[in-house]
């Protein structure tokens, strides 16, 4: 459908806050609901006053892939910079290059060598990340709304992605996988809620902080996130 479950939302943004691009690509952009929320993360919440949120004062660049033009609205040309028109395997090898691309509940919908093939081409084209959601468990079924791209042709799990480099991965509420592909430069972003990485206090919290200034945050959130047993997002405070 043009849309898409929720549950891997505030993940992907703050993921992609952490990543802080000045250009994303969205393949498979849909209703446009993670594009809003691109704009509004990267382009509006930080902004100094209401002119810097007007769309003239936007400064990261957004661009979509979208298989099926009847699904565009005006909220699309209203959001996005550019969208191309097409399969996501042949339209991006005519794209330049992105900061981050994201590819949310749309693996499924391809046999799994196309799956596979599309994943390298998103990674040639991401200079800091690629960022994928899928859902736990694609029951199969047929095209929807005369789109036969609808149709679910492959199931996806953590396994399929070990032999990329620098793997995060996590599943939110047994329903959506999340992966971020990211390139050696880049420092991988936390792929936990919007919320998750809050002010340390008590004994845990002098711990935690000991073990950000002496290791940094990615490696002590490592090492807290096993120790607790959960996943955890430490920042120099």
């Amino acid at each position: 459908m043009c849309t898409s479950a929720p549950y891997a939302i505030p993940v992907i943004v703050h993921a992609v806050r952490q990543l802080k691009p000045r250009s994303i690509l969205d393949v498979g952009v849909g209703f446009g609901k993670y594009g809003v929320l691109f704009r509004e993360y990267l382009d509006v919440w930080d902004a100094g006053g209401l002119a810097a949120t007007e769309r003239e004062s936007w400064h990261t660049r957004l661009e979509g892939i979208e298989i099926y033009q009847e699904y565009l609205t005006p909220l699309h040309d209203f959001i996005y910079d550019e969208i191309h028109i097409g399969h996501a395997l042949e339209v991006i090898d005519g794209l330049g290059n992105y900061d981050v691309i994201f590819m949310g509940d749309v693996l499924e919908h391809f046999e799994r060598a196309a799956g596979e093939l599309l994943i390298r081409k998103l990674c040639k084209h991401a200079d800091k990340c690629v960022l994928l959601t899928f859902p736990t468990n694609a029951a199969a079924r047929a095209g929807l709304f005369g789109n036969e791209a609808e149709a679910h042709r492959s199931v996806w799990a953590r396994a399929d992605f070990e032999r990329h480099r620098n793997v995060s991965y996590t599943t939110v509420e047994d329903r959506a996988e999340i992966v971020a592909i990211t390139k050696p430069q880049c420092e991988p972003p936390f792929l936990v809620g919007c919320m998750a990485a809050r002010r340390r206090a008590g004994w845990k919290g002098k711990v935690a902080t000991a073990l950000v200034r002496t290791i940094g945050p990615s490696a002590a959130s490592t090492v807290m996130g096993r120790a607790l047993g959960r996943p955890i997002a430490l920042r120099t405070e």
